[in-house]
């Protein structure tokens, strides 16, 4: 059941570019005040809304999977991603549980405090979402990248058991959140991308 569930949460919900190998070798400075004003901004928003595009690759079968929707953030209530291409389904992440939901109406849902992995998970898109530095950094080893138009942030996961499912996760925006990648425990590349976002 949880691999089934962690192939599923990874093929909805994965975004970003592929991170900069500079990007690891440089330690987020959390006094900068570029690095305040990302938090700041990002902690700003209350709810967002628009359109995702979003990849899958898969190195062992050379292949890539790819759907698109449309997504909800809030803050107080989680993310929820609605797939409308190749097929309709619905995830729903929020502190306290993940709920799938399929085209035949079909649900599956794991509780946070029935899987310390996923518990972690859920937390830590809670954490990039309202800019909570100080829940990442609880979690994470910390990288960070400014440029002219944008910047670039790393996590790393600190406890071996979250390593086993995220082996890292980048960050990529400019005046919002943009962008965003997961590498998984195996070695594939999540790669999700918000098309638009509107408050």
């Amino acid at each position: 059941m949880f691999k089934r569930f962690a192939a599923l949460f990874f093929l909805f919900f994965a975004w970003g570019f592929s991170a900069e190998a500079s990007l690891w070798k440089s330690p987020a400075d959390i006094q900068s005040s570029k690095f305040q004003s990302i938090m700041q901004a990002l902690s700003s928003e209350k709810s967002r809304k628009g359109a995702f595009a979003q990849k899958r690759i898969v190195p062992k079968i050379n292949r890539t999977f790819e759907s698109s929707g449309t997504f909800e953030i809030s803050l107080e209530d989680g993310v929820v991603l609605n797939t409308e291409k190749p097929f309709p389904s619905k995830l729903e992440i929020s502190k306290t549980k993940i709920i799938q939901t399929f085209s035949d109406g079909s649900s599956s849902e794991i509780r946070s405090e029935d899987n310390v992995i996923f518990r972690e998970i859920a937390e830590t898109i809670q954490a990039v979402f309202s800019g909570n530095f100080d829940a990442l950094q609880k979690r994470f080893q910390v990288y960070f990248v400014a440029q002219k138009k944008g910047w670039n942030i790393g996590l790393l996961p600190k406890e071996k058991t979250i390593q086993k499912a995220i082996s890292s996760i980048s960050l990529e925006g400019s005046s919002t959140l943009e962008k965003m990648e997961f590498i998984d425990g195996e070695g594939n590349q999540l790669i999700y991308e918000f098309r638009k976002s509107e408050k």
